[in-house]
């Protein structure tokens, strides 16, 4: 359920996807809910900000996000298409860009971008990481959820999934198929960040205030004790 403003605001609710463990929708028994997801509201929670975080499609969320009617998306990078309708905070994490290939991959192994070019891609629609591979002008199928690229990796004639390695194999180990993949790293960085809708109401004033919550747990070491539980 969402909470409120400590001053008696409308409702704040943040929009994400199952990323994780960037953000995670069903807690296990350890109750970890993603790095991500506790960073943002402990940030927020230091400016007396209260917020809650909902798990939607994604391609949804970004539709809501255009429309002003969520606060903001979580965790999302920049892209050229997106600066028109958002306002993005300071950095709040970072992936490393890598091609997933099943163990059973022998081919050529790309560790750049280019080094897939002619190979059989997989890539999620509507992610940034699609944005990157049309940039690039390499052939991809897209599909709508992260565990159906894998999936797909792993039964069909797919050489690649384009994602994040961190995703990957926190997944993998999760769903106890870690020894199912290897990793061709491309070199690639991106940094994610807490997107926030120019049309929802005081957005900028709540961006410039979930900074100074960020900057505060950064310095005082819980931003590194929130992330060491996930190691």
């Amino acid at each position: 359920m969402a909470t409120s403003l400590r001053a008696q605001e409308p409702e704040l609710v943040i929009h994400s996807v199952d990323f994780p463990p960037y953000e995670i929708q069903n807690p296990g028994l350890d109750n970890l809910r993603g790095f991500d997801v506790e960073v943002v509201i402990e940030a927020f929670d230091r400016v007396n900000v209260e917020v809650e975080v909902d798990f939607l499609p994604w391609k949804r969320i970004v539709a809501m996000a255009r429309a002003g009617t969520t606060l903001a998306m979580l965790s999302c990078e920049k892209t050229d298409n997106r600066k028109e309708f958002i306002y993005y905070s300071n950095p709040i994490s970072k992936a490393t860009r890598t091609y997933v290939a099943s163990a059973e991959y022998s081919g050529k192994a790309p560790y750049s971008m280019e080094g897939a070019r002619g190979a059989k891609i997989l890539v999620i629609s509507g992610y940034a990481a699609e944005d990157e591979l049309k940039k690039a002008n390499l052939k991809y199928e897209s599909v709508t959820h992260d565990m159906t690229a894998l999936r797909i990796l792993l039964n069909r004639n797919y050489d690649f999934f384009y994602s994040s390695r961190e995703f990957v194999e926190y997944t993998a180990r999760g769903q106890g198929i870690a020894d199912k993949f290897q990793y061709f790293d491309t070199g690639k960085q991106v940094f994610f960040y807490l997107c926030f809708s120019k049309k929802w109401p005081n957005s900028k004033m709540l961006r410039d205030k979930f900074d100074i919550g960020l900057a505060e747990i950064l310095a005082d070491g819980t931003y590194d004790a929130i992330h060491a539980k996930y190691k």
